[in-house]
């Protein structure tokens, strides 16, 4: 059961106002402000605007996004941390970590041996997890997911994991990251940024823009929750992980690993493909991803492809990398609540290698009761999560 949320994005810094900043096609790009962006080709992102000051002890700003969504999802479940018997877990993924304080030691003048490396053991992908359980009380299990752009899927299906093993009644689950020049400047040198704006499975599409932001949901065991009073969101059915295996970066040509992802998640939650109403694509607004992402779903979907309702809302938010599809999940939750699909910003005209219904520039009514979550990664890392209707 997922019966809490909590998020910071470029479009808003809550869920209520992340939500409607979506469904009014709000867009979050804005010339960068974290470093002069003046020697490159694309000077636009999507940052969190007005990050309120980070409690005391933590180590970083992917640390505060992750702790102020945590903070907003334990209170909309209405769990209190320090309750006795309260077994609640936290699963965090990211791709960079602290990412800005490794910026910090890579500017010139750079001198490897007065680098503070004692500090820098302290900054890895696990302290935002560590963080967030210190500062907000969470002694149950602990995880961190540095799966790159796959990793707050990854976190969800590991909680799903806890909760049917009985390692935890509730876990706090999903992913955090920090705007950082080091993750622009790769983004860049890969060609894959876009100068203006994301328009994801469009035929002038010109790349991503780089995003940041956090994304947690509490899963809970369900007799618990019951127990308790507590108001069902929606279900996590199941999930399914793939690794393409085949390029540092780029998918398999064939889609077949994101297909197997999708296919995993159906069969972990014991539906098939003709119970999908509505698919959360990972979206990127590069060539070579959304063509790759439109061949997974017709072998998934068949005939029906072309039909069924998918959309991508990188196009206002950016690409979060590990916060993406954890914000993306809240995103599908609450379309299943509302029964309103989020659409395709920004979209002028289809690619015909991606013939789909991606529901362009204006929300959808749908009572959609079954939905897929996707997110693909570098390495090949593919993850995908559903979620029923509560």
């Amino acid at each position: 059961m997922v019966t809490g949320m909590g998020c910071l994005t470029p479009i808003g810094n809550d869920v209520p106002t992340f939500w409607a900043a979506l469904l009014a096609g709000k867009n979050g790009a804005a010339r960068i402000r974290s470093f002069d962006p003046a020697d490159y080709r694309t000077q636009v992102g999507c940052e969190v605007k007005e990050l309120a000051d980070a409690p005391a002890g933590l180590q970083g700003r992917a640390a505060a996004l992750a702790a102020g969504a945590a903070r907003e999802a334990i209170g909309s479940a209405g769990l209190d941390p320090s309750r006795a018997g309260v077994r609640l877990g936290i699963s965090i993924g990211t791709t960079m970590g602290e990412g800005n304080f490794l910026d910090s030691l890579t500017g010139p003048p750079y001198d490897e041996a007065a680098a503070p490396w004692d500090e820098v053991r302290t900054r890895s992908a696990w302290s935002i997890t560590h963080d967030v359980a210190r500062t907000l009380g969470i002694e149950g299990p602990q995880a961190s997911l540095p799966a790159a752009c796959s990793a707050g899927n990854y976190a969800v299906g590991l909680a799903l994991d806890w909760i049917r093993q009985g390692q935890a009644d509730c876990v706090v689950a999903g992913g955090a990251e920090a705007f950082s020049e080091s993750a622009f400047a790769g983004f860049t040198r890969l060609n894959a940024m876009s100068s203006d704006l994301c328009r994801p499975f469009d035929k002038d599409r010109q790349g991503l823009l780089l995003g940041e932001g956090a994304g947690l949901l509490v899963l809970e065991e369900e007799e618990h929750a019951r127990r308790r009073g507590a108001e069902v969101l929606a279900r996590v059915r199941g999930y399914g992980l793939s690794c393409d295996a085949h390029h540092i970066t780029g998918p398999h040509p064939e889609g077949e690993g994101a297909a197997a992802c999708m296919q995993g998640a159906l069969t972990d939650s014991g539906a098939g493909a003709n119970d999908v109403d509505y698919v959360c694509c990972h979206g990127t607004g590069t060539q070579q991803n959304d063509r790759i992402e439109a061949k997974a779903l017709r072998r998934i979907f068949g005939e029906r492809t072309a039909r069924l309702p998918v959309s991508s809302i990188k196009a206002v938010t950016g690409h979060m990398m590990g916060a993406a599809s954890a914000v993306e999940g809240i995103a599908c939750v609450l379309a299943l609540k509302y029964g309103v699909l989020p659409p395709t910003w920004n979209h002028r005209e289809l690619d015909p290698e991606c013939p789909l219904d991606v529901i362009p520039n204006a929300p959808r009514e749908l009572k959609a009761r079954f939905v897929l979550n996707n997110s693909y990664a570098f390495g090949g890392n593919n993850a995908c999560v559903a979620f029923g209707a509560a």
